[in-house]
């Protein structure tokens, strides 16, 4: 069975307009690792991942997630767009995404199902991480 999420007009670094920033307070109950193309990792867990908007940017803290071979736990993404079924924050989009290192992602992506962000997306040139739970309006 497909995935299936809230869709967003496309809007790429805001070149069709400004895109309102909102923090996030996720939940997150399962995580699984990709690298090339392969799930190297695929199980539960019990972590936080709390995005704060701070001059325009999101500055995401990630708790209780032990993979920093793979995520470290303090991020920061510079730009935002919307394309299609996500809602994109990157560094450097236009020049593919910037990753300092393997462990630092290009991109974040949330997706949202009825208005709920259900799945958190971590990405660059080598892993693709896929974090599954639920909001905490606390």
């Amino acid at each position: 069975m497909g995935e299936y999420y809230d869709s967003f007009p496309v809007n790429i670094l805001e070149m069709s307009g400004r895109i309102v920033r909102k923090p996030i307070n996720f939940l997150v109950r399962s995580i699984k690792i990709w690298e090339n193309q392969h799930c190297t990792i695929d199980c539960e867990i019990n972590g936080v991942i709390r995005g704060n908007i701070i001059n325009d940017e999101m500055h995401v803290s990630l708790y209780h997630i032990d993979y920093k071979q793979y995520l470290l736990d303090k991020l920061t993404f510079t730009e935002i767009s919307l394309n299609r079924d996500r809602i994109l924050w990157s560094n450097d989009l236009i020049m593919g995404g910037y990753s300092s290192a393997k462990n630092v992602p290009a991109f974040l992506s949330l997706f949202y199902q009825a208005g709920e962000l259900c799945k958190v997306q971590f990405s660059n040139q080598v892993y693709l991480i896929e974090l599954y739970g639920c909001e905490n309006d606390k």
